[in-house]
């Protein structure tokens, strides 16, 4: 990917900034938006945070202080809609794809992702990404997903409902025995004798909150894909996202789904979920 981290910063307004915005209503908030800053040595991107300087910030893991940009574009995106809520809203959403702000959010997104719009949907976090998409698998009766103990509640839970209603089954295993001492043999080799005839499904989580651990995400695809009945992945990426050089459509994932208002930066309550065109 060409964005740097860096020049992160200025990726997360792609949600409510100017650059996505064309004909009038581009022109209306970009009339309400100041440009971005130059963020060409770390002191100036420090500088973009309004942070307690009292305190000592390490929970970007939980939710992100917006930067000056998303602020600012987030503000400018307001005061354009408090001006002409009929033009903001009828181009943003009902007329052509050049005027779809949605849609063109899901290609800047896409870019990013290394995949193509129509495999990104846009949503407000990862547990509403990780609900859709279990909700939405043709899961039935006999059927198994298979997860670990180190997910999350949120994605433990759609897992669980989707199961329930499908008639289907959830098992949750160990990936490994010490996150001090886990190795990619211990992790693949884990799950791969944990699955069944009857799992359609492997859920996991790229990068755990609770220890650290990042998944071998690539190797883990590429042993599942090497079974007679290759199971769907499905990815919980929110805290590799932004924060790991990856490019995401080509881990080998089938869906992948994270919020962006946590390494991203992006404003609170978005997210998003890319899915392999083949499924």
């Amino acid at each position: 990917m060409a964005l740097s981290r860096r020049h992160l910063l200025a990726a997360p307004a792609a949600l409510a900034t100017t650059a996505l915005l064309p004909g009038p209503l581009l022109a209306a908030v970009a009339a309400q938006t100041p440009t971005l800053p130059d963020l060409s040595d770390w002191e100036a991107v420090r500088a973009q945070f309004a942070l307690d300087p009292t305190y000592l910030h390490f929970a970007s893991f939980f939710i992100a202080s917006h930067p000056t940009p998303v602020r600012e574009a987030l503000e400018g995106y307001r005061r354009a809609m408090d001006a002409n809520p009929f033009l903001v809203v009828e181009r943003a959403m009902f007329e052509d794809d050049a005027h779809n702000l949605p849609l063109q959010v899901c290609s800047e997104a896409a870019d990013y992702l290394g995949g193509k719009a129509a495999e990104v949907c846009l949503t407000r976090s990862t547990t509403e990404g990780l609900a859709l998409v279990y909700h939405g698998l043709p899961l039935k009766a006999g059927d198994e997903v298979l997860t670990t103990v180190h997910d999350h509640y949120s994605h433990h839970e759609s897992i669980r409902l989707a199961t329930a209603r499908a008639n289907a089954s959830m098992r949750k295993i160990a990936l490994f025995a010490s996150s001090a001492t886990a190795s990619v043999d211990e992790i693949v080799g884990n799950l791969r004798a944990a699955v069944r005839p009857a799992t359609r499904v492997v859920g996991v989580t790229w990068v755990h909150s609770s220890t650290g651990i990042r998944l071998p995400i690539r190797e883990i695809a590429a042993m599942l894909r090497d079974l007679p009945s290759p199971p769907l992945l499905v990815v919980d990426g929110v805290h590799g996202l932004g924060a790991t050089d990856e490019t995401v459509a080509t881990m080998g994932a089938d869906y992948f789904c994270a919020g962006t208002h946590k390494w991203m930066f992006a404003p609170r309550g978005t997210g998003l979920v890319w899915a392999n065109a083949a499924n």
